[in-house]
């Protein structure tokens, strides 16, 4: 219950926290929601070998979208929410700058060394669109951080019509190639870092000119690593399956397992949406009573209601899997989709446990852990190397998240005890 200004407590759906989780809800389903109908469009109307090329190459824009990040999702939220400093996103967009540099080598060296590569046009535009996502996340987390929700939603709203009018441009035929619909979502992509930068424009014409050694310090790259190294390998994490997939099976193949992915889109959203409010409030609290006393709380109400979503898709896949991409559904991939919703349900609680542990000021003990599942899950895929199979996938890929949630939990103990502790010695100096 939260406190209104009377002294009554208010029900929580109608507190503070509960209209900045609407906000961002509503930006968050309206980037996810069109992004889920181009990805069902291109399913249904693609050919399932140039939905193949289209898969493999979306999935280099979600890798690189992280990468190019360099961690600013969970820093520049948490450190926003301490104190507003605009030079904080100032010095993110210029290390993007210097990131995006490696990240175009890496793409010439690999096009350079690949046997049977794809075009390179393919990859520019997958590093394209990653670098939109990666600005556009930089300046919605700045704003989230400051307690701004609301300015998302106008962005994403735009980004969303123009999103339905590719996926609209895809079911008529007009886009049948790779190139073409990534063009188009990189166009799509624009709009919201546009408006992210229109409204921080005033904020960064008061601020305060940095020199330009200032804004790449040795001190500022070593505080983003652990969040950069956690989100790239986070992303990893959840991309795995198409990642060998990809290297020891064919591109129809690859199409294929993901088309159950593309079916559960939605649910992916709700990780998104609360872990940016979560955080902010979370971060917002010095007290470590209180803190903990507010993230159960929170977790006790909000879990169970984020979890109906998983349990709905899961009754409903029969039916929905037919519907949705129009060809029936056989036993084997029917196993696969309820190993893909158990996944995603995991995901939904790893995202409580690593907010915790970040507000608590542990994000590198949660980099970590990620890391070290995720290398791990990827041995493991080596070792059955041509024995891999969309079924082995998915029992791997819920293996290695089960494991990374439990142990990230475990975490949080040992954590909030270095947390009190410290909060008590400063209190009594």
């Amino acid at each position: 219950m939260a406190v209104c200004g009377c002294g009554r407590r208010r029900p929580m759906w109608r507190s503070d926290f509960a209209r900045k989780l609407m906000s961002n809800t509503a930006a968050q389903a309206l980037n996810f929601g069109s992004r889920w109908l181009l990805n069902l469009a291109v399913a249904r109307h693609l050919s399932e070998h140039e939905f193949g090329v289209f898969s493999l190459i979306y999935m280099v824009a979600n890798l690189l979208f992280p990468t190019l990040a360099f961690g600013s999702n969970f820093f520049l939220i948490h450190e926003t929410a301490k104190k507003r400093d605009i030079n904080q996103l100032l010095s993110s967009f210029a290390l993007t700058a210097c990131v995006s540099v490696a990240v175009l080598t890496a793409v010439g060296l690999y096009q350079w060394l690949a046997a049977e590569p794809l075009p390179i046009l393919l990859y520019m535009l997958a590093a394209l669109v990653g670098l939109l996502w990666a600005i556009a996340q930089q300046c919605y987390s700045y704003l989230k951080g400051a307690q701004q929700f609301h300015a998302e939603m106008h962005g994403q709203f735009l980004s969303a019509i123009l999103m339905l009018g590719v996926a609209v441009l895809v079911v008529v035929g007009v886009f049948e190639h790779t190139s073409e619909v990534m063009a188009a979502i990189a166009a799509a992509s624009l709009v919201p870092v546009l408006h992210g930068l229109k409204w921080l424009w005033p904020e960064v014409q008061q601020a305060r000119v940095l020199q330009h050694s200032s804004l790449l310090s040795w001190s500022m790259v070593r505080q983003r690593v652990s969040y950069a190294w956690h989100d790239v390998f986070a992303i990893y994490l959840s991309n795995i399956p198409f990642v060998f997939l990809s290297m020891f099976s064919t591109l129809i193949a690859l199409g294929m397992f993901r088309k159950s992915f593309v079916l559960f889109m939605p649910v992916t959203l709700l990780p998104v949406v609360f872990s940016h409010v979560l955080l902010a409030r979370l971060s917002s609290i010095v007290d470590a009573n209180t803190r903990l006393a507010q993230f159960k709380r929170l977790f006790i109400f909000t879990f169970p209601l984020l979890s109906l979503p998983y349990l709905g898709l899961a009754l409903l896949n029969p039916w929905l899997y037919p519907l949705l991409l129009n060809e029936p559904l056989q036993p084997l991939v029917a196993e696969i989709c309820y190993w893909v919703v158990g996944t995603l349900w995991l995901t939904l609680l790893k995202t409580y446990v690593e907010v915790w542990l970040t507000s608590l000021g542990f994000n590198h003990w949660r980099a970590i852990v990620v890391s070290a599942v995720a290398i791990g899950s990827s041995l493991l895929y080596i070792v059955v190397n041509d024995q891999l199979t969309a079924q082995v996938a998915a029992w791997i890929f819920f293996a290695g998240n089960l494991v990374a949630v439990g142990v990230i939990a475990l975490c949080g103990i040992p954590a909030y005890r270095r947390y009190a502790s410290s909060t008590a010695e400063k209190l009594a100096k």
